[in-house]
Order: structure tokens, then sequence, then C-alpha cells
């Protein structure tokens, strides 16, 4: 074989090496994406690891009651603490506000949701507790509830559960219940439940 025929040869490997590399690298690297975006949720979140729901006496700006949920390491660690702040006042009526915040990032998510991502979200507030309703005030692009903002009407006293959820990609609008909600293709990115004590 000629010197020629080799080094030609030779040549040919050599960019048939180099173009399968190339190959294997970009693919790497799509993949490597890919999986980091995994690690911030489905539809590129920061995981939730504290929930600050805090409840403001209309007529008595000093009649503040806040639940939080927290959980550092996040889903699959040490499970979360939910505390509550103090006792609802019976037939009082209140503002409330929900934050979803991630610790570790110092990143606020309930606000990324509301400002890019509300259309396919919607918050849940159930209870137990006869006479405590919670009503959305704040609406998506679409016109249907979303529930960061809320408006609660306390009745008489009791106590029980509060279970906030946060319902990702589901049926909208729905009956307002989280079953009917879920009954499409839609999932809980995260739920959370407190005591809750009327006064």
């Amino acid at each position: 074989m000629s010197n020629f025929k080799t080094k030609t040869m030779k040549t040919t490997k050599l960019f048939a090496i180099l173009f399968i590399s190339a190959l294997c690298f970009t693919a790497c690297s799509e993949d490597d994406d890919h999986d980091h975006g995994d690690d911030h949720g489905d539809h590129g979140e920061l995981p939730i690891t504290q929930v600050i729901y805090t409840l403001t006496n209309k007529s008595n700006a000093a009649d503040v009651v806040t639940f939080t949920f927290t959980d550092e390491d996040g889903e699959g660690g040490a499970d979360g603490t939910a505390t509550t702040s103090g006792a609802l006042t019976a037939n009082a009526t209140y503002t409330g506000a929900l934050q979803l915040l991630n610790m570790e990032e110092g990143d606020d998510v309930g606000a990324d949701i509301a400002a890019e991502d509300a259309e396919d979200h919607e918050i849940f507030y159930i209870t137990n507790v006869a006479g405590l309703m919670f009503g959305t005030t704040d609406l998506d692009a679409d016109s249907n509830p979303l529930g960061f903002d809320t408006d609660v009407t306390a009745g008489a006293a009791g106590t029980g559960d509060l279970t906030i959820s946060l319902v990702h990609e589901g049926k909208k609008p729905n009956n307002g219940t989280v079953a009917d909600a879920l009954s499409g293709e839609g999932t809980t990115d995260i739920e959370v439940a407190f005591e809750v004590t009327v006064e």
C-alpha cells in the first residue's frame, strides 16, 4: 500500500473519530442541561422549602395569625415543621397573603409563578372548621382563580385543620376542589397541613 493511501486512510479514520466524539459531547451536554432542569421541578421552578400564609384582621391590624411550614432539606429528607402563631378571632374577617419560598436560593417561587406561570397553577385552602371560609381574590390572565391573595371569614369558635395545596397544570376552571382540579393531568406541587383555632 502506498504512503499516500495510508495517510489518507489515517486521516479519514481521525476525522471519523473526531466526528463521533463531537456527537457524543453534544448529546451529553443536552442530557446535562435536561438533568439540571429536573433538579428544579418539572416546570423549571426551584423547589419550595418554606410556605408562609399570613392573615391580617381587616378591623384590627394588630391581630395577625401566621401559618409557617419549613422544610429546609426539601422533599425526601427530614420531615418539615408546621407552626401556627395564634388563634383567629371568631366572627372576624381577614386578608390573606401566601408566600412560597426557596430558602437555599433566597428565591420567591410564588412571585415567579404569579408573574410567569399563573395560568398553570391554582392554590386551594381546605378546612374542616365550621364557618371558616376562604375566598380567592387574585386571578390569572384567563380570569380563573389563582390563590396567593385571599379573603378569610371566621365564624364561631372551633378547632381543626387547614390544608393548603398548590396544583400545577390542573383543570381550570374547576368546581373549587382539589379533586376536580386534579381530574385531568394536574399534579400537586406542595401540600401542607396546619392546626387552626378560632376563638
